[in-house]
This record gives structure tokens, sequence and C-alpha cells, in this order.
């Protein structure tokens, strides 16, 4: 490998972009004092990872960006590239060139590039990691590194011999061991106190868990009996209801009897009552119609005498209006007539009028369009076009001439040096058909290579994540583990103190144990209450012991519990019918004189919920306290209030009835049954969270190994796919550059070849014969179309000069035309107006004569001839006696009907009587059966909720009439269960988790001792590797420190010691040297050079036994005198072929044996510069 250049940008006095090369052989860098030679090496330094600002004579990092002068401004970047020739694959990367950089911004941002690809300093640490380069390593050997040899201490030097041994992989590795180690110890310790808090509990669980078994057990076989007493009922019920169901059949059918019989006659009532109506309006019909003709028999009888002489005037006037009319008709016959002949002619004129306007203005058209200079125009330019295809049809055809004189030798020139091209050209196809296929298999392996390593690089990233994933998510595994397990204990512990009834009085407990053995028991008060938390205190304050008083369902209820409480002398109890308890309120005057103290919280009873059929008892209890903030709220708010009714203050004090206080706290106060239950239902809804949340880890837990597991699997893969995808890229580049060097030699051939035939084809004219013939076949086209263009548009010139007089007349006899029309139209349209207001005239007239017509006929028409009206006379009198007749026969019928219409009235009345008797009994057979199907609906429910048994199952089910054996068996088996008493149900569950957690702990336990033990193990084979590295690299170099010291100081003896050789992971290492003519002596007691002599031996010594790429002296040598900074350099050049040295020096003694020289200069102050000089060239040119 070999440090090919490096290029810097704004690192120091390094202003502007600097590159420098490093070509074989040894590179000298001079200039003078505050030059900046020295920032060349801490560039290469900062590069390759430099974290201490300090190593780089600086305070903080940010001063390594040029900071100006005096002519330029500072920069806000720093940056360097270094360009390594990796060729040989010293560094483990499958590419032949590597660059690495670091860019550094003045904000502190700061970034790293391996091939121009941004990484982490920790990629560019294992890129560089035992190979020589690199922090820690001889690579960069200063005056500094020097003087550290003779001047730290001998376990300070071990770490020069450690580097050289490349064991820093194995203490990093042994320290992350370390770590692990102590941080599985801790997971250990975790499991175990977890594993014997569980074990601990694992007992109890099992005896809870075993009671609760025998308890459910028992209650399975108090269900079953239960249910089969419910089927037995259901049954009989079912029986029941068959039997009632019967007897609403038969009432229903006398209902239904009756209700068609008093149908019946009240239909025949409602025909008679019309019949009856019917009648009666017939005598009254005809007592009208007699006085409607007594009247029209007196009203002819005057008629009679008027009419005879109004006749003869009415029939004068009718005679003289009809003549009128006839006159009237006849002129507006003439009218119309006319005024339809005046529409027609109007409407003729109009058409001619429309048709003169638009042939005038197709004629001015037409003549616009066939102007005389238009078409002249036109003629013109088709003259100048017809000129131009002319001359143009004259050049091809000479142009034609020549080519084909031209053609016969330029087949001849160009047939030989066609034939070579072809040569070249199928030659050159070999090659790039070769080159296409290696490319195409250089580029698939180029990028296989680069997906490889993208995916090793993805892959190593993911391996380090999902590693700390893994140790991540077991550590709050564990935490969550320990904190859901206490949790658990202690909602373990308020279940067993609430399922014992250990808070309650002895009285209360002792009823609540035994409640089963007793029917209307329902509870304590505060198992019903639900209190936000904020009041929780004042509430169980105001309860105080009625918070243990037991709600009971009715007197019935609570006689039978205290007769118990005797018999048994269980101790007293207080208890709360429901059924008797009344709700007791504050004076709406109290509670708004509250109100308007700002410390007022509310009524007790408003601040608590229960169920609804408990508000009684909570209204009872809680109903007549006040809430209020604090206790100077409480008191402020009593006498506001006149102290008529108790206060409770947030944090329980008392202002009672009457103004005294109670109040206060003891040292150890215990907690109120109120507080227990909200602090249990907290506790269940966090724990049930925290065993989802455990779960979740566990499951995740186990998910992260396996995962682990396959990508360090995929990784190892991946590595050696990567190596062997390097080599065959390299190998394929070989070839591929070969073929390209083979193809640029061929293609500068065949370039002088078509050039050559270029020349010629340009001597010969560009285009062909074939396009010049098709285009004169154009040319002639259009001079054809050109020349016909021009024929018609001279002919249309002649007729329009012809026509253009005749054009005038035709538009002048137009507009004499279209004015007499507009003159006629004019006229038509006045006649035809007046002719219209005639019309109207007469036909109004002939209307007002055809009304008075009318009138005159209707008066007439009215008239009667006196001898009709005698007749009528007479016919209107007998038509009187008729009509009496009949209203005599028509009143005796009405009389009969208003008879039967009684009687059929009494009958329907005695039917009505007998329908409300049989409806009233099928009500109550009714009501009967709906009592029945609630009591049924009831059990059917209960035995399809509870034992999913539906009403059609019970026709399959075996009768049993024993109910009396099966209560005494459900007695039996409560008696049974409450000597069981309290159990604890979820134990079963509980001891079943607790178990299986258990069980999953010790084989967690198992596999954290196995880690430890591994990562023990682990750490013991390191220390041993690093033991036997660190004795062979020491043996190696203390025998190469003998043999150099020796060339170094022309004579002596050397060695190096180890302090503790029996350990050799903490020994130090002692300098002996014994300079020539001197006895051996330690290095703290040689003079100043012989120190510095005595480390750059030691350095050389290094170096020879384990050789580096390149190396950068940045003065190493500055405290040598003459004479040995020849031998300094000598030893450079000796050492030239196996390793690149790169020297910063002012030593003349150094400059001489240098290859290459780089001077650097501030030809501008405060920004240094580079100039170069090749030595070896210098020296051929002068010799």
């Amino acid at each position: 490998m070999q440090l090919k250049s490096i290029e810097i940008i704004g690192f120091k006095s390094f202003a502007e972009k600097t590159k420098i090369s490093f070509p074989n052989g040894m590179t000298g860098i001079v200039g003078p004092n505050g030059s900046g030679k020295s920032n060349i090496a801490e560039a290469i330094r900062w590069v390759l990872g430099e974290q201490s600002a300090k190593n780089l004579r600086g305070s903080r990092m940010p001063d390594v960006i040029f900071s100006g002068s005096a002519d330029r401004r500072s920069l806000n970047m720093a940056a360097v590239t270094l360009l390594l020739d990796n060729s040989d694959h010293y560094l483990d990367s499958p590419y032949s060139e590597i660059k690495v950089s670091r860019k550094l911004f003045r904000n502190g941002d700061s970034s790293y590039f391996i091939n121009e690809k941004q990484c982490r300093l920790k990629d560019i640490a294992s890129l560089f990691m035992d190979t020589g380069i690199g922090q820690g390593s001889l690579s960069i050997i200063s005056q500094g590194n020097v003087e550290k040899i003779f001047n730290s201490k001998s376990v300070e030097r071990r770490s020069i011999i450690e580097n050289v041994a490349g064991v820093y992989k194995y203490k990093r590795q042994k320290t992350t061991a370390q770590a692990e180690i102590v941080q599985t110890s801790d997971n250990l310790d975790r499991v175990n106190d977890i594993i014997h808090e569980l074990k601990v509990r694992l007992k109890p669980l099992e005896e809870q868990s075993s009671q609760a078994t025998d308890y459910l057990d028992q209650k399975k076989r108090l269900d079953e009996l239960e249910k089969e007493q419910l089927i037995m009922t259901a049954k009989g019920q079912i029986l029941q209801e068959q039997i009632l169901v019967q007897k609403v059949s038969g009432s229903q059918l006398v209902v239904d009897r009756l209700t068609a019989r008093v149908h019946q006659k009240e239909q025949q009532r409602n025909k008679l009552k019309k019949a009856l109506n019917s009648g009666r309006q017939q005598v009254d019909k005809l007592n009208t119609t007699l006085v409607s003709i007594a009247t029209r028999i007196e009203s002819l009888k005057s008629k009679q005498q008027l009419s005879s002489q109004e006749s003869s005037f009415k029939n004068a006037d009718m005679k003289r209006v009809s003549n009128q009319l006839k006159t009237i008709n006849q002129r507006l016959s003439e009218l119309e007539k006319k005024l339809a002949r005046s529409s027609k002619l109007v409407n003729q004129t109009q058409v001619a009028l429309t048709v003169n306007r638009s042939n005038l203005r197709k004629v001015q058209q037409t003549a616009d369009e066939n102007s005389v200079p238009v078409i002249e125009e036109k003629i013109k330019k088709g003259h100048s076009q017809y000129f131009d295809l002319l001359q143009q049809q004259s050049d091809l055809k000479n142009q034609i001439l020549m080519n084909q004189k031209d053609a016969q030798r330029f087949n001849e020139q160009t047939g030989a040096q066609q034939q070579r091209i072809g040569r070249a050209n199928s030659d050159l196809e070999n090659l790039e058909s070769q080159i296409r296929d290696k490319d195409e298999a250089y580029q698939g392996s180029v990028k296989k290579l680069q997906n490889e390593q993208q995916k090793l690089t993805d892959l190593k990233r993911l391996l380090k994540q999902k590693t700390d994933l893994v140790n991540e998510t077991q550590s709050n595994w564990l935490s969550a583990l320990k904190i859901a397990e206490q949790a658990k204990a202690k909602v373990n512990s308020l279940k067993n103190l609430h399922d014992s009834y250990r808070a309650f009085y002895r009285g209360t407990a002792n009823l609540l144990r035994h409640r089963s053995a007793l029917e209307g028991i329902y509870g304590p008060v505060s198992d019903y209450v639900k209190v936000n938390d904020r009041f929780v205190k004042a509430i169980e304050t105001a309860l105080g012991s009625q918070a243990q008083h037991i709600i009971v369902r009715d007197n019935t209820s609570a006689s039978a519990a205290i007769k118990f409480m005797t018999k048994n002398r269980y101790g007293r109890v207080t208890l709360l019918p429901v059924s008797t308890i009344k709700s007791r309120f504050l004076n709406a005057g109290i509670v708004s004189s509250a109100k308007q103290v700002s410390g007022y919280v509310g009524i007790a009873s408003n601040l608590v919920s229960v169920p609804e059929e408990f508000q009684a008892i909570l209204d009872f209890l809680l109903g007549t306290t006040l809430i209020a903030e604090t206790l100077d709220d409480a008191i402020q708010l009593s006498q506001q209030i006149n102290h008529r009714t108790r206060i409770v203050s947030l944090d329980g004090q008392i202002v009672n009835a009457g103004g005294s206080l109670t109040g206060g706290a003891n040292r150890s106060e215990g907690q109120g049954v109120l507080v227990q239950k909200s602090e249990l239902e907290k506790l269940e809804a966090s724990t049930k969270e925290m065993s989802v949340k455990l779960t979740e880890k566990e499951h995740q837990l186990q998910i992260a190994k396996q995962e682990l597991q396959k990508i360090q699997a995929s990784f190892d893969r991946g590595r050696q796919l990567v190596f062997q995808s390097g080599q065959m890229v390299d190998a394929q580049k070989s070839a591929l550059d070969s073929l390209r060097a083979s193809k640029t030699s061929q293609k500068r051939e065949l370039d002088a070849l078509k050039l050559s035939l270029h020349n010629v084809k340009q001597q010969n004219q560009d285009s062909s014969d074939q396009n010049l013939v098709l285009k004169k076949s154009q040319l002639d086209q259009e001079i054809k179309q050109v020349a016909s263009a021009i024929e018609k548009n001279q002919s249309l010139l002649s007729d329009v000069k012809k026509n253009a007089e005749s054009f005038e007349k035709q538009k002048q006899s137009l507009h004499d035309q279209i004015v007499i029309s507009k003159e006629q139209l004019q006229h038509y349209q006045d006649d035809q107006k007046r002719l219209s207001s005639q019309f109207d005239q007469l036909k109004n007239q002939r209307q007002d004569l055809e009304t008075r017509s009318k009138n005159l006929q209707a008066d007439l028409s009215e008239q009667i001839d006196p001898e009709k009206i005698t007749k009528l006379i007479k016919e209107s009198s007998d038509k009187q006696r008729a009509l009496t007749t009949s209203l005599k026969t028509q009143k005796e019928l009405v009389d009969r009907s208003d008879k039967q219409y009684d009687q059929l009235q009494n009958d329907i009345r005695n039917q009505q009587m007998n329908l409300n008797n049989a409806t009233y009994e099928l009500k109550n057979n009714r009501e009967d059966f709906q009592n029945l199907q609630k009591s049924l609906d009831s059990s059917l429910n209960q035995l399809s909720h509870d034992f999913g048994i539906l009403k059609s199952d019970l026709s399959h089910t075996e009768w049993n009439w024993d109910l009396e054996t099966i209560s005494r068996q459900i007695k039996l088996l409560r008696t049974g269960i409450n000597e069981i008493g309290p159990v604890n149900i979820s134990a079963i569950q509980e001891f079943q988790d607790v178990s299986d957690r258990y069980d999953f702990l010790l084989k967690q336990q198992q596999d954290l001792t196995d880690a430890k033990n591994h990562l023990t193990s682990t750490m013991g084979e390191m220390d041993t590797t690093i033991s036997k590295k660190f004795q062979t690299t020491f043996d190696k170099v203390a025998k190469s420190f003998s043999k150099v010291f020796v060339e170094m100081f022309g004579g002596g003896e050397a060695k190096l010691v180890l302090t503790d050789p029996d350990n050799m992971l903490t020994t130090g290492i002692e300098i002996m040297v014994k300079p020539p003519g001197k006895n051996y002596r330690s290095l703290s007691l040689l003079s100043g050079g012989e120190k510095a002599l005595t480390a750059i031996t030691l350095l050389f010594a290094i170096i020879k036994v384990s050789p580096v790429p390149f190396c950068i002296l940045d003065e190493a040598e500055a405290a040598l005198d003459p004479f040995n900074a020849d031998r300094f350099a000598r030893y450079l050049k000796k050492f030239g072929d196996e390793t690149q040295f790169i020297v910063i020096t002012h030593r003349k003694e150094t400059m001489i044996y240098a290859d290459t020289l780089y001077g650097i200069t501030m030809q501008e102050s405060g920004v240094s510069k580079v100039v170069s000089v090749n030595l070896d060239n210098l020296k051929t040119e002068v010799s």
C-alpha cells in the first residue's frame, strides 16, 4: 500500500486548495520555521481520526479551520482527503484505491467519508485497525513521539509493543465483554430477586387455587340444580299456560257470538232508522211542495193580466236591431278581403327588398375580389417566381453533368480505401464486442460488489443496532418485570384484605362472610359508592362508620339478618332496608346561602354516584352534608348558614352542626374502605396494563434474539462474498484495461483511414446525382404550376376589364329597385293600419247590437200566452189535491215505524249487558294469562341467559316431579359454599400465570448464567491471546532493537527488559543501553542526543519488525547532531523499499537523501503554498 496524495482545503494555514502527490521513494517537506510544513502531518493525523485538539496544537477543534489573515477573510470549513493505493489489498477493502476524507464546519458539524460515501469515525478506525496506520500508530512520528519514549514510565511504554502486536482489537473486545458481564450480572441479580419473590408466592397461590377450584366445583353443581329447578318451574308454567289459553279461547267465543248478535240488531235498528228518517223527510218534502204550488197559482194569476201590453213593443225593437246587424256584417266581410290583399302586398314587397339587397352585396364582393390592381400584382409575382425557378433549373443541369464526370474518378479512388476501412472496422468491432462483454461482466461484478458491500454495511449497522436492542430490551423487560411483580403483590394484598373483610367491623365482616345463607343482602355501602379521587377523603370522613352499613332489600331481610347475627353471636351490625329508607335533603334556602361562599364545593350526595335503586340510601346518608375546600372555608360556610348542618373539608376536617369542630390526624392513620377500594381499582387497572406490556416485551425479546442470530449469520456470509467479489473485480478490470488499450490503437488507425476517405469525398461533392435529378424533377413541376397560374391570372384580368362597366350598371339598377321597394312597402303598411282600425270599430258595433238582440229575445221568451197561463193554473190545482192525499198516507207509515224502532232499541240494550259480562270475564282470563306469561318469560330468559336453554328445548327435557329433593340439595350446597368462606377466583389464573412466569424466569436465569460463563471464558481466551501476541512481538522487537542499535551507534549494546515477566498483561518495559565505550545504564541516565537517537532506534526496530506502508516523520531528528542526523537519513534511505517515508525537516543532512522535495512558503502572510522539485530528474539533468 502507498500514500498517493493529500488534498487540503482550509486546514490551518492552507487557505487555498492544495494537493501534494507522494511518488515512490523518500519525500522531503522543507521550509522555514512558521511556514506551516508541520500542518501537513497534522492534517494527515486529523483525517485519520484525531479527536484531541490539543494534539493538533489547538484549544478546540474549530481552531484547525483557516482563521484569516491581513488580506484574507476566515473560512467556515476545513477539509482534508487522503488518496491511498490499495492494489495489494493491504487494507481490508475490495477497492484498489481508497479515498479517506474529513470535513469540519465552524459551527462544529463534522463528517467523514470513505470513497466519497459518508461514514462514521468508527468505520475509519475499523478500516485502519491493526494495520500500523491510524491513531496511536507509528505511521506518524513527531519529535513529541520521540520524547515520549524516553520520558514515559515503563508501564506506559508497553503501549508501543501492544500497538505493534495488534492487540488493541482484543483489548477493546475485552472491555466490551467486561461491560457485558457487568450488565449480565445485574440482569441475573434482578432475575434471581424476582424468582425468589415468585417462589414465595407460589405456595399460597397454590392453596388459594385449590380452594377456588373446590368452590367452583360446588358452585357448578349448585348451578346445575338451580337450572333443573328452573326447568321444572318453567314446564309447570307452560302447562298452566295451556289451560289459560283454553279459558281465554272459550271466553272469546262467547264474546264473539254476543258481539255478532248485537251487531245484527244494530244493523236492523240502523236500517229502520234510515227508513224512518226517509219517511219523515218525504212528509217534509210534500209539505214544502204544497206550499210552492199554492204560491205559483197566485203568481200565474198576476202575470196573466200584464203580459199582453209588453209583447207588441219588444217585437218592433227586435226587428230594428236585426237590420242593423245585417248591414255591419256585410261591411266587415268587405274589410277582411281588403286586409288580406294588403298583407299579401306587404309580404311580397319585403321579399323583393331582401333579394335585391343580397344581390347587391354579391355583386360588390365579386367586383372587389377581381379588381384590376389585385390581379396585376399576382401576375407580377408569378413572373418573378418563374424566372427564379428557371435559373435554379439551369444550375442543377450543370451540376448533374459535372457529377457524372467525377463519379468514375471517385469510384476508382474510394474502392481500395473502403476495403482497408472495412477490415479495420471488422477488427474494431471484434474488439468492441470483447470489450462490451468484458465491460458488461465487469460492471455486473462491480455492481454486485457494491450491492454486497452496501448489504454488508447495512448488516453491520443492523447487527450493532440489533445487539443494542436485545440488551436494551432485556434490561427493560427485567425492570418492568420487577415493577409488575411488586404491583401484583400489592394488588393481591389489597384483594385479600377486601375479600377477607379484615378492614370491616367484626359484625359487618361476619354478616358478609355468611351472606349467601341469607336472602336480600346486597352488601356494604362502600361497595356501591363511586367517588372521584378528589373527594375520596371528604366522603370517607362524611360517611365514617356508615360506609360499613349493609344495604338490604327490605325489613324482612333485615330482621332475618339480625336474628341470624344474634343466634350465632356474630356481633352487631347496622342495616339499611331499601324499601324503608327515605331521602333526606337540605332546605333550598341553606343551599342557596352556602353557594355564596367561595370555598363551597357541593352537597356530599351530589359528589357521589350509586346504582339508581340505592339513590334514596345515598341521600339519607349524605343528603344533609356539605363539602368545602378547606377547614377555613368550612368554618366560614358554617357561619354563613348559622351552623345548621355538618360540613366536611376535602382534607377530612369536620365542622359539626351547632359549630363544634372535629379534626386532626394520627401518626399511623389507616386507610378507610373507600380509599382502599379506590387504590385497588387503580392498581388493578395499572397491573393489567403492565401485564400486557410485559408479555409484549417478552415476545419482543425472543424475536430480537432470533433476529440477532440470523443477522450474524448473514453478516458472516456477506463478508466472505465481498472478499471473493473484490478479487473478481480486480481481475476483470485488468483484462478490460488491456482490451481498451488495443481498441484505442485500432480506433486511431481507423480514424486516419476515414479522414483520407473523407478528403476524397469532399473533392467529389456531398450530394449524389440521384438527389440532384429528383430536385430537378421537382423544379420542372413547380415551373409548370407557376406558368399555369400566370396564364389564368392574365385571362382573368382581361375578363375583369371587359365586365367592369356591366358591374356598375348592375349595381345602379339594384339600388333603384331597393328604393322603389322601400316606398311601396311604406304605402302598403299605412293602408293596412287604416283598414285594421275600421275593422275593429265595426266589430265593436256588431258586439253591442248582438248583446241588445239577446236581451230582447230573453224578455220575449219570458212572456207567456194567456191561454197557457190559464191551463197552468188548472194543472197546479189538480196537483195540489193529489199531494194532499199522499201526505196523509205517508204520515201513517212514519207512526208505525216509530213503534218498531223503540222495540228494537230495548232488545239491543239487553244484548249489550250480556256482552259486557262476557267481556269482563275474558279480560280477567287474559290478565291471568299475561301475568303467567311474564313469569314464564322471566324463567325462559333466565334459562336462555344463564344456561343457553330455549323454550323449544324444554319439550326434550325429562320431567322430574321431585322438586323438594332438588330444593334440599340446593340448600346443602349453599351451606357448603358458605363454610368454604371467601375465595379468590382469580388465584387459579394467577397461579397459572405465576407458575408460567416462574418457569420462564428459570430458563432466563440459565441463559444469563450461560452467557456470563461464556463471556468469562471468552475474556480468558482474549487474555491468553494478548499475552502470547505481546510476548512474541516483544521478543522480535527486542532482538531487532539490539541489532539496529549497533547500526545506529556504530557499536555498543542495547536490550529491552520486562519489569514483570510473569504477568504479560500488566508488565512494563525498561530500555537498557550500553553506548560504545560505556557501561550499561538506563535510558534516563543518557545525554539528550543519546536519548533521542535511542528512541529513534527503537522506532526503527519496531518498523523493521512490523513494517508500515508509509511513515510521516515530523522533525523527529531535530535533537540529533549532524553526524547522527546523517546516520538517521541514511537509515531512512535503506528502508525506502519497504516503507514510504515522508519527512518534514529543516536539516540539510536529511534533505540530501530525499527523492522529491516540497518547499512550503508563505509568499502571502498567513497562507502556506507548496513548491515541488524532483531530485532524481534534477540529478539526471546535472549528470
